[in-house]
C-alpha cells in the first residue's frame, strides 16, 4: 500500500511539472507569437495535452468494454504531435535551436508516455480477463538472436501465426431450437449417463424384461449395449426349472416355463384363449401369467404378423 502511494505521488509530481512546462511554452506561442488574449492563452495547454490525456483514458475504457482502442490512440498521437509542433515554434521564436525544442517538447511526450504506461497495466488485466492475451517474443537471449537469427525469426513467426489462428473467434452458429419430444429428451438424458448406470436405471423400471429386449430398448435411446453386457451388469443367469417327481396319484402338473419375451408370451396367451379372444383379454392373460406389461396395439401387431406368416392358415376372423 505504501509503495502504491509513493508511486501515485511521484506520478502526480512528474505530471504536474511536465504539464506546467508545456502550458508555459504553449502560452508563449499563443500570447506572444499569435496575440491570443491572456486569459485564453492560459487555457491553450488544456486544449492539446488535456485532450491527449482524455483520449488515453478513453482508450483504456474501450479495452475494458471490449471495443477497439485504435481511434483514441490515433487522437492521442495527433494532439501530441500538434503540441510538439507548437513547442518547436516557441524554440524558434527565442532562437533556442534544437536544445530549446527538446526542452519544451519533451515534457509533453513524457507526460503522455507515463500516463499511457500507467494505464497499460489496467488494459492488460482487462484483456487477460477476457481471454485476449497478446503474443510475446520468445526469450532466446542476445546470443541466440545473433548466432541463430534465421531460426529464431522462423520460430517467432511460427509462434505468432499459431497465436493468431488459435485465438480467432469461431463464426457464430445459428440458434437451433431444442427438441422437446419425449424420446429426444430421454436420449439426451441417457447420453450423459454411464452405460452401467443406464442399464440399472432401465432394469429398475422394467425388472422382468430379458437382457436382449432391454439392450434393444437402450440402443433405441442411443445407449449402444449388447444383451451380454446387460446380463453381465445385472448378473443375469438363465432360468432353471427344477422338476420334483411324485408317483403318487394326483401329483401336481409341472407348469410350462415362463416365455422369454413379450412376443412369445402374447402367442401363448392367444393360443390358450382361442382365436376369438379380444386384445384386452390377451393383455390381461400375459400380465397374469408372466407379469409382463404389453399394450393392445402391440398385441394386434404380433398376432397379425403371426397370422400373415408363410405357412400359417388364413381361417378365422383374427383378434380384435
Amino acid at each position: 500500500m505504501r509503495t502504491r502511494i509513493i508511486w501515485w505521488a511521484s506520478l502526480a509530481l512528474i505530471g504536474g511539472a511536465a504539464a506546467g512546462i508545456t502550458a508555459w511554452s504553449l502560452y508563449i506561442v499563443a500570447h506572444d507569437i499569435y496575440g491570443v488574449p491572456h486569459g485564453l492563452a492560459i487555457l491553450t495547454a488544456a486544449v492539446y495535452d488535456g485532450t491527449a490525456i482524455a483520449a488515453l483514458y478513453l482508450a483504456g475504457q474501450a479495452v475494458q468494454e471490449g471495443r477497439s482502442a485504435l481511434g483514441p490512440h490515433l487522437a492521442t498521437l495527433a494532439m501530441a504531435g500538434v503540441s510538439v509542433y507548437l513547442n518547436r515554434l516557441h524554440a524558434v521564436h527565442i532562437d533556442g535551436g534544437l536544445g530549446a525544442t527538446l526542452l519544451f517538447a519533451t515534457p509533453t511526450v513524457a507526460l503522455l508516455l507515463i500516463t499511457g504506461l500507467a494505464w497499460s497495466a489496467v488494459r492488460a488485466r482487462h484483456r487477460a480477463a477476457a481471454g485476449d492475451t497478446p503474443v510475446t517474443l520468445p526469450r532466446y537471449g542476445l546470443w541466440g538472436w545473433l548466432l541463430a537469427t534465421e531460426d529464431a525469426w522462423a520460430a517467432t513467426k511460427k509462434r505468432a501465426v499459431t497465436h493468431v489462428t488459435s485465438s480467432a473467434s469461431p463464426a457464430p452458429q445459428p440458434h437451433q431450437p431444442v427438441d422437446r419430444r419425449a424420446s429426444s429428451v430421454l436420449r439426451r438424458t441417457f447420453a450423459d449417463m454411464d452405460p452401467e448406470d443406464a442399464i440399472r436405471f432401465a432394469h429398475s423400471a422394467t425388472p422382468n424384461v430379458p437382457p436382449a429386449e432391454l439392450a434393444a430398448e437402450l440402443t433405441s435411446y442411443g445407449v449402444h449395449v449388447s444383451a451380454v453386457q446387460v446380463a453381465l451388469v445385472l448378473g443375469h443367469a438363465p432360468a432353471r426349472i427344477t422338476l420334483e417327481r411324485d408317483d403318487a396319484p394326483g401329483a401336481p402338473q409341472v407348469r410350462p416355463p415362463v416365455p422369454l419375451n413379450k412376443t412369445e408370451a402374447i402367442l401363448d396367451a392367444a393360443s390358450a384363449l382361442g382365436p376369438d379372444a379380444k386384445a384386452a383379454a390377451v393383455v390381461a392373460h400375459v400380465k397374469r401369467a408372466t407379469g409382463l406389461q404389453v399394450g393392445e396395439s402391440y398385441v394386434r401387431t404380433v398376432l397379425s404378423r403371426k397370422k400373415n406368416a408363410p405357412g400359417v392358415g388364413q381361417g378365422g376372423e383374427g383378434y380384435n
